[in-house]
């Protein structure tokens, strides 16, 4: 970052300007200067220029997606660009643009994005968007004080003077606080609300009890009713202010994501996003972009995931949603899990944990899964379990972890086989039944529980259906390293397999031959044992037949065999994890945070 050697993200911005023209990078690196949003007219005045000699450089700028127009303004499309063209220059570079930036406003509102210190608690209050289009409980609430919000909410329906506009407000207001910390009480002013008047386009607080009781009957595992409900909010608030609309189609978006239904959940947040940089100061742009960075998580593009989230977790002044901040943590703490790099997992749990202290914040079970995952690849197995028995008593048993991560049920089974509680394993087995059996159209929730089923009761033709069916990667990874481990328990074994090239005898065990291949060869070679086909195996890792024979290749000069065959008993063998991701976009993270690993 600023002052400091470039990060990935940073490396991708760089890579990005470099083919634009220079007149163009000039155009965006000025621009930076002024913030996140900015006004032509500024831009003209820091470089001398009038404005019709800047179209062409704007029209590049907008056509390679880094600048936006939003209303009478144009801003960056994210706080990633905007921070990769600030960290492009030179510091005594920024340092001048900053100065001569900052002679142009006489408003301290005016932010600065490239200061290297954290900001102040006092510079991450939410401060209500230009016009007043935030009410005071809004953004209490949005602020992390929903108990506050909710006081002054209260106040505001008992003045009789309130115009009903802000009555509108202040209903909204007070469930969506009660809604983060008070779940009866969300739901008993939802049902009074809908119950007097129904559900009315443009009126607020209808769509905010809708979107309550949408998010309540999806933690109760009511997945069907909870996106119907999540679907007549959306509908019925068409046309209400952006900063109210958010709170509907984030919470359905970030359903779709669950189901694994992508595409919508993208439509919604770019609409979320679409519609505060229409306003005439952009406003709490962290939002869309946390949930953005779980969607990614569970697409399994984890490099996509940590940039968005730590976009949302920098974000300052008006941009920033501190009750959203915590999750974004959380997704910074699992990618770094995933990416192999324990310490940093484990000081962004520390953070998403400091948030939730004394603030109200999204409801996820994902916080209390993130302790357990790395409690057991730091302590072991017992060390999970116990935080399970203790702290987290309850999360076994709780539908939404289920929901919210297909992969929790299969982790938790192997878990309380490697522990041997079996209380534990029966625990899971009925909960993803039971949500199962209660959703029955829903398919990710149907593969969860067949996935763990499989694994409890050692069933390698169900394991062999989730490698080719399960659209959550983690869950193909589980199962893939199960189907190998069955398979290697039940092959024969003779005297020509012993002395073979993966024997200790040979002098040259798998793991030392593994080591040289890719990840992507990694992950077709394990899918090869597991007995999928080419084209399967083209399906699941997003290549076309000709380049997995290509690999396959490649994989059988590596390892010194010859045969299909020998593939599926070498890699039956080996119990590496390095194969959950093919994440070409993380190389260069792996590579510099290596010596974090995990062993």
């Amino acid at each position: 970052m600023s002052g400091g050697s470039l990060d990935d993200g940073d490396r991708a911005t760089l890579r990005r300007l470099n083919v634009l023209s220079a007149g163009c990078q000039h155009f965006l690196k000025v621009a930076a200067a002024l913030g996140r949003s900015f006004l032509l007219e500024d831009v003209c005045r820091m470089l001398d220029r009038p404005a019709a000699t800047l179209l062409s450089p704007l029209e590049e700028a907008m056509a390679a997606g880094f600048i936006v127009a939003a209303a009478h303004r144009l801003a960056f499309r994210s706080d990633f660009l905007l921070q990769g063209t600030i960290d492009s220059m030179p510091a005594p570079v920024r340092d001048t643009l900053r100065r001569e930036a900052i002679g142009l406003h006489e408003h301290k509102d005016d932010q600065v994005p490239w200061q290297s210190e954290r900001p102040s608690p006092a510079s991450t209050q939410v401060r209500a968007p230009a016009g007043g289009s935030c009410s005071p409980a809004h953004s209490l609430v949005i602020g992390g004080d929903a108990a506050a919000g909710v006081r002054v909410a209260r106040e505001v329906l008992a003045n009789p003077a309130s115009s009903p506009a802000a009555r509108l407000d202040a209903e909204a207001s007070l469930l969506l606080g009660y809604s983060l910390f008070d779940a009866d009480e969300a739901e008993r002013v939802a049902a009074r609300i809908l119950g007097e008047r129904g559900s009315r386009p443009g009126d607020i607080a209808a769509a905010m009890a809708l979107t309550t009781r949408s998010n309540l009957r999806w933690r109760a595992g009511r997945l069907a009713e909870g996106i119907s409900l999540g679907r007549s909010a959306v509908r019925s608030s068409e046309g209400v202010d952006p900063v109210w609309r958010l709170h509907f189609q984030l919470p359905l978006a970030g359903k779709f994501a669950n189901l694994r239904e992508f595409d919508k959940a993208e439509s919604l947040i770019g609409d979320v996003e679409d519609g505060l940089r229409a306003l005439p100061e952009p406003v709490w742009t962290a939002a869309p972009a946390v949930m953005r960075s779980r969607l990614y998580l569970q697409a399994g593009r984890i490099g996509d995931a940590r940039r968005e989230a730590a976009s949302a977790t920098a974000a300052i002044g008006r941009d920033a949603v501190p009750m959203l901040r915590p999750l974004a943590f959380s997704v910074l703490s699992i990618a770094s899990f995933y990416m192999g790099d324990l310490p940093r997992a484990e000081g962004y749990s520390k953070l998403a944990q400091e948030g939730l202290a004394g603030h109200a914040a999204l409801d996820s079970a994902q916080y209390a899964w993130t302790d357990v995952l790395i409690a057991v690849k730091k302590a072991g197995p017992h060390a999970g379990a116990q935080l399970l028995s203790d702290r987290y008593r309850c999360l076994a048993t709780l539908r939404s972890l289920y929901i919210e991560v297909p992969s929790a049920a299969a982790f938790l089974v192997l878990l309380a086989r490697d522990v041997g509680d079996s209380r534990l394993e029966r625990s899971v087995l009925e909960t993803v039944d039971g949500l199962a059996r209660d959703n029955p159209g829903v398919s990710i929730v149907g593969l969860t529980a067949m996935h763990a089923n499989a694994l409890a009761n050692s069933a390698p033709a169900a394991l062999s259906l989730i490698i080719v069916q399960s659209p959550d990667p983690i869950s193909v990874a589980l199962a893939t390293e199960e189907l190998a481990k069955l398979y290697a328990a039940k092959a024969p074994v003779d005297g020509r397999q012993a002395a073979g090239p993966y024997s200790e005898a040979a002098g040259s065990p798998l793991a030392a031959c593994w080591s040289t291949l890719s990840d992507m060869e990694q992950r077709i070679a394990y899918l090869v044992s597991v007995g999928l086909t080419n084209r399967q195996i083209a399906k699941q890792v997003h290549l076309s037949q000709h380049t997995v024979n290509y690999h396959l290749r490649k994989i059988y000069k590596k390892l010194g065999i010859g045969t299909r065959v020998e593939l599926v008993r070498g890699a039956a063998t080996y119990t590496g994890t390095a194969a959950i991701y093919s994440m070409e976009d993380d190389a260069q993270y792996r590579s510099a945070h290596a010596h974090g690993a995990a062993s």
